[in-house]
């Protein structure tokens, strides 16, 4: 038997996003009250991945709606839709790789 592999729905990208957001609100909380600087600094880099997948993911949803590159860019604050593209694109690998993690691709 053959499976073959869809791709993502808009509903996959936002639980991937919800799921993101609260692993960054998880080390988050850790990151102020780790008594050790390493532990700490660690602790705010993975909120950060976290973080970063968590906005790819939703600028995915978003895409995969129907919004379009220039309503994200407002939304972001940027001047203009390639801008958006281009600041959005390591949030965007990050995601992808949650993703993929999430539903057990390889």
């Amino acid at each position: 038997m053959t499976v073959t592999q869809q791709p993502p729905t808009p509903a996959d990208w936002w639980v991937t996003a919800d799921q993101s957001l609260t692993l960054a609100g998880r080390h988050t909380g850790a990151a102020h009250t780790a008594p050790d600087l390493l532990t700490t600094l660690s602790e705010i880099a993975e909120a950060r991945r976290a973080t970063d997948s968590a906005l790819g993911a939703a600028v995915q949803a978003l895409l995969g709606s129907g919004r379009s590159w220039d309503e994200i860019a407002i939304a972001l604050g940027l001047p203009d839709a390639e801008t958006a593209r281009r600041a959005t694109a390591p949030a965007l690998e990050g995601a992808r790789r949650a993703l993929d993690e999430r539903i057990g691709h390889p």
